[in-house]
């Protein structure tokens, strides 16, 4: 029936999309629900950088899902290019983090000690090594950190890729309806109501993203709220690095096409969606500290994205205390990282399997 399937979506973001393909190649009917265009929100408003090694700190839970994440990633986008006729350009070049000043080297020093106990490939390199290779960082720097496991991917054309799959595999879609509440009987999900009417379904995925913690129907909270991130787009006339540039405060990715993203705030906004020039400011000023040349670029674009992020700023993945009922959702800045795991994990909670990985430090059950 078209208001009935073994598993329901909510939320056609990178992953939705991804939970849904994946669910689709073991032949469960998948029914998604998006209140808008799929992958329209956070999944596009990213830059597909890849980067587990430049977070915050530590041998933790979280840090082995990020690298357990980035090691399929090149198995996933292979199969999805093959499966989607499609090239999502997936490159490996690695991540320079910078210092910049006194303060940013004595972080730096520190940040490397922890990579090194947690066994994470960290290369110190100087000013003079940076430069001869990325010759657009300018003499400001200091010193930096190479990880050489860090890569980027369009996020734009991977999202299109797994719409495109989707498609092929026989996913369904509700588009424009924006799920209200999940339906429950004698402690079982059974369903999601939307604005314009209700479905059925054995199992239910919340991957709604910045708006999971509005979902009513629970008896529990998920504590997911919108985190704003401004990017800022420019023109160059060829592509000016050939790995991602991070500083503590922003970052640069460059495409083959000569267009520079700078990345980005991290704001508690609400769903207020257009760029501030505070927001703005800190990101070309960021951009120049890193080298006053590049004050010549030709300028694009500014736009925002809303980040779900969580209250530890970790993903809430798994079963719930509702049975049938799985979260994916909470992924703050690793939504795209995240997305090939997310899918495996969900697909082994719903068929009944062990997952790969031990999903108690992440499930909803930690805030309570």
């Amino acid at each position: 029936m078209e208001d009935r399937a073994e598993v329901l979506i909510a939320g056609g973001g990178v992953i939705g999309l991804a939970i849904a393909c994946e669910l689709r190649k073991q032949g469960l009917d998948v029914l998604l629900v998006e209140k808008g265009s799929p992958g329209k929100e956070a999944s596009l408003a990213a830059v597909g950088v890849l980067a587990p090694h430049a977070g915050p700190g530590g041998r933790t839970p979280f840090l082995e899902l990020l690298r357990r994440s980035l090691s399929i990633f090149p198995q996933f986008v292979q199969e999805l290019e093959r499966e989607a006729s499609a090239d999502v350009d997936f490159r490996r070049g690695g991540l320079y983090y910078l210092a910049l000043d006194e303060k940013e080297d004595a972080e730096l020093s520190a940040r490397r000690e922890w990579q090194l106990s947690a066994g994470i490939e960290a290369e110190p390199v100087s000013a003079a090594e940076i430069i001869e290779d990325e010759p657009w960082v300018g003499e400001n720097v200091l010193k930096g950190i190479r990880f050489p496991d860090d890569c980027q991917v369009d996020n734009q054309k991977l999202v299109a890729a797994l719409l495109d799959r989707a498609g092929q595999l026989g996913v369904r879609f509700r588009l424009g309806e924006e799920v209200l509440s999940v339906l429950a009987n004698n402690g079982r999900a059974a369903g999601i109501r939307t604005q314009r009417g209700s479905y059925e379904g054995r199992c239910v995925v919340l991957a709604s993203g910045a708006w999971s913690g509005s979902i009513a129907g629970l008896a529990f909270k998920i504590p997911v709220r919108p985190s704003r991130g401004q990017i800022l787009e420019f023109q160059a006339d060829r592509p000016l690095f050939r790995r991602v540039i991070h500083t503590p405060g922003i970052y640069l990715v460059s495409r083959a096409d000569g267009r520079i993203f700078v990345g980005t705030t991290v704001e508690s906004a609400g769903f207020e969606r257009l760029p501030t020039a505070k927001g703005m400011h800190k990101l070309v000023s960021g951009l120049l500290r890193i080298n006053p040349r590049l004050e010549n670029l030709k300028f694009n674009r500014a736009w925002t994205g809303f980040r779900p992020r969580s209250k530890d700023s970790q993903p809430v993945l798994g079963r719930t205390p509702v049975e049938g009922l799985f979260l994916a959702t909470g992924h703050f800045r690793n939504g795209i990282l995240l997305a090939p795991l997310t899918a495996r994990l969900i697909r082994d909670l719903i068929l009944e399997r062990a997952p790969e990985v031990d999903l108690t430090p992440f499930e909803i059950g930690r805030f309570t």
